[in-house]
Order: C-alpha cells, then sequence, then structure tokens
C-alpha cells in the first residue's frame, strides 16, 4: 500500500492555547487533521488472500465477535482471528491480509469485508484455512482518479498539533472525513438472520433477514446473500452526506450521521423505506437501540468537523416517524456503546469506560455506577450470557471485563497494541 506524500488538507484546526504576546511575538498551539490520499491500482489490491500465523496487532481497527470467534481489524491491512472461548485467554489463531479492510460482518461461517472497492467473501468453515470464494468487484466508491492511472482509494489521517505564529497558517487546510470508524449491534441476532456474528456500535456493515447492508460516506448498499452466501448487489440507496454507522434493530436501520439519525424499514429486505429522522448539530454520532430509546452520542474532534459537543442523547422512538428527543446529557468526548440488560457501557476515548445504569433512561446522569479511567476507549461489545463478557477496544488494545457486577468491572484480559 502506497501512502503518497501529496496531501489533501483539510482544515479543522482547534486552537487549543494561546500564549502572550512578548515583545511583539505572539505564538498559538493549533490542532488540525491532515489527509493522506492512498492512490493504488485495482491490481494492486486485487490479490491472493492470504492466511498468516498469529502476529502482533500494531494498528487497532474494528472488532467484531462470532460464536467463540474474536476479530480484530489492523486498519487498511486485514483482520486478526482469536479463539475467545476463554476470554481469560484468547488464543491468536493467526491473520487473514486483506488490503484496504476496514469492516466485516458474519453469517453462517461466510465472512463478508471490504477491501477497498471491493467485497469479499471468505469462507471460515475452516477457520486455520480460511478461503476466498467470490470478489465483488467495485461495489464501493472511490475518492476519483489520478493522472497516472490509479485510484483514490482512502485516506489515511493525520493529527497534527504545532505552534505557529498569531498571524500564521501553519498547514492546515479544509477537513475531509473518512470512513474508519466499526460493524453492527447485538441486535444482530434479533432481526430474523440466523447465525450472524456482533460488532460494536460504530458500524458500517451489518446483516439483517440475509442481506448485508453496508454504508459509505453518503449512501446505503444492499446485497442479498441467499445466493449460496454470495452477495448479488441491490439497490444503492442516497442518504445524504456524512454518513458514519448503521445498527439493525426489530426490522429497522438506525443510521447514524453527522447531522442525525435515520430510520428504515426492512421487513422487506430487499426494499428499505424510510421511516423517520431526527437532525442535530454536526458532530460523530453512532447509535444504539434499545426498546422505545436510541442513544445517540454527539462528541468533538478534528474529524467530526470541529465540534465542541461532547453528549449523549436520549431519543423517544415509540413513534419511529417521529423520534423525539427527552434528554441530552453531558459527556467528555463519547465514543462507541453497548447495552445489556439495564447496564450501558460507554466509551469515552481518553477520558476512558463509564457504565450507567438504565432502569430510568431520563435519569440517566444520576446512575453511572463504574468509571475506569485507566483505559483509552473507542468502541464496546457487551456479550450477555453465563460468561457476560464485555470486550472494548482502544488505541493500546482491547480488554476484556466481567460484567456480572457492573458496579466493579472485572478484567480478564488484554490484547495489546505492539507499536
Amino acid at each position: 500500500m502506497e501512502v503518497k506524500s501529496n496531501i489533501l488538507l483539510l482544515f479543522v484546526a482547534i486552537i487549543l492555547l494561546s500564549t502572550g504576546c512578548i515583545d511583539d511575538q505572539c505564538t498559538r498551539t493549533i490542532t488540525y487533521t491532515v489527509q493522506h490520499p492512498i492512490e493504488l491500482a485495482p491490481e494492486e489490491y486485487r490479490t491472493p488472500v492470504v492466511f498468516e500465523g498469529p502476529k502482533n496487532l500494531s494498528r487497532q481497527g474494528k472488532i467484531y465477535f462470532y460464536n467463540d470467534l474474536l476479530l480484530i481489524n489492523e486498519l487498511y491491512r486485514g483482520i486478526h482471528l482469536f479463539n475467545n472461548s476463554n476470554p481469560t485467554q484468547p488464543i491468536s489463531l493467526g491473520f487473514i491480509s486483506i488490503p484496504g479492510n476496514v469492516d466485516m460482518a458474519i453469517q453462517n461461517k461466510i465472512l463478508y469485508a471490504d477491501s477497498y472497492t471491493d467485497l469479499l467473501t471468505i469462507s471460515i468453515d475452516d477457520i486455520l484455512n480460511p478461503s476466498l470464494t467470490n470478489r465483488s468487484e467495485d461495489v464501493f466508491p472511490h475518492f476519483g482518479e489520478t493522472s497516472n492511472g490509479k485510484i483514490i482509494v482512502a485516506y489515511e489521517h493525520e493529527i497534527i498539533t504545532e505552534e505557529v505564529e498569531c498571524n500564521g497558517a501553519g498547514r492546515r487546510g479544509r477537513a475531509f472525513e473518512t470512513a474508519l470508524d466499526a460493524s453492527s449491534g447485538w441486535a444482530n441476532n434479533s432481526n430474523g438472520s440466523a447465525d450472524v456474528g456482533v460488532g460494536g456500535s460504530l458500524a458500517r456493515f451489518t446483516i439483517a433477514g440475509n442481506h448485508l447492508y453496508t454504508v459509505d460516506n453518503t449512501d446505503l448498499h444492499l446485497f442479498d446473500l441467499g445466493y449460496n452466501g454470495v452477495p448479488q448487489a441491490g439497490n444503492t440507496i442516497s442518504l445524504g452526506w456524512g454518513i458514519e454507522t448503521i445498527f439493525p434493530y426489530e426490522n429497522k436501520l438506525f443510521i447514524g450521521s453527522q447531522n442525525g439519525m435515520e430510520i428504515y424499514n426492512i421487513e422487506n429486505p430487499s426494499m428499505p423505506f424510510r421511516l423517520g429522522g431526527y437532525g442535530h448539530f454536526t458532530s460523530c454520532d453512532p447509535v444504539f437501540v434499545k426498546d422505545n430509546y436510541a442513544y445517540v452520542t454527539l462528541r468533538s474532534g478534528t474529524t467530526c468537523n470541529g465540534s465542541t459537543i461532547n453528549q449523549l442523547d436520549l431519543l423517544d422512538i415509540s413513534n419511529v416517524t417521529n423520534p423525539i428527543l427527552l434528554e441530552s446529557f453531558e459527556m467528555e468526548n463519547p465514543h462507541g456503546l453497548s447495552i445489556d440488560g439495564d447496564n450501558l457501557f460507554l466509551c469515552e476515548g481518553e477520558f476512558g469506560l463509564k457504565v450507567f445504569n438504565i432502569e430510568d433512561p431520563e435519569k440517566l446522569d444520576r446512575n453511572r455506577i463504574e468509571y475506569l479511567k485507566s483505559l483509552h476507549a473507542v468502541d464496546a461489545i457487551a456479550i450477555p450470557g453465563e460468561s457476560n463478557v464485555l470486550m472494548v477496544i482502544g488505541n493500546t488494545g482491547l480488554q476484556q471485563y466481567n460484567y456480572d457486577n457492573p458496579k466493579r468491572l472485572k478484567l480478564l484480559s488484554t490484547i495489546p497494541v505492539a507499536n
């Protein structure tokens, strides 16, 4: 994978600190994001899927859980596989090398994974010998063509903090948000699909009604999986700009964007139609749904158009055609979230992990029952059952906790990021 030195700039400059002027000189510290285009010819990433031996996790991406199999994405490189039948001691099985991989979903021992513009179908019936059974080419958009015949398949973002003169601009430019955030939700198993895995709340892939649904920055893509598991492309539905996540719940799709939440009916899986929506200030926006409530996190950051909002919105969705905002709860920097029963697990980025009792959702702010400040938390998956395992991914790796007592989470194991 080649990352060019030429830079597509984006501006989301945030003034963090200003110093006083001394002897007519003044400096300030700014933070902004620079987008580096990844330019490739299709033959450079349309390579054989290779299963390698266990290797260290060096750049964490999304997480996914299927039966006793734990999957961790290595951003743009592939997927790490772990036997997680004993969460206190996950065993690394190996690494599936997939150029350009960000998202994944599993149904009936078939792994669906993106590879830049392509959708791969990989049999994991023999987990130690995954095999590519189909490649659907050019089903996902790219970002333009270059003069040398290559295409811009993605952007890698670099966050830069520097001091500039008060009248200087540094290297800042204009923001261009890319699709780097995570999988589906535990509600996958309640929507009529057999033998489906579960991911985090930052999903861009999800499976429901024997269909794979994916979102990019602007569109919803449908794939019928009824043809021996080989995806058959269906409709593409325009959703607008800034689409970020997708969450299935009770024959509906809840789609999070930087401007709000959209709700689509999928009782007929091949013909989704819009039911309603909810708008908010421009901000990063994962969604999780339970019963008649939607929990929407809004956070600030350089990849969220410079938003300064950090809150959890509680919506009444008893009438899905007209979601109503009930409460907004102030948070530090909320990312992904997961729910099991009356326990809401909220990732606060560098500020850690919070647990709330939501027996009365409108009093959530008065019922924080646990707060782990010592970890970086981006997304979580709560797996209910005898083990009650909570998986939390962040920039230091993946931690697993037992939440039999949600007021006192018990650390079971850690899979570190090895820089």
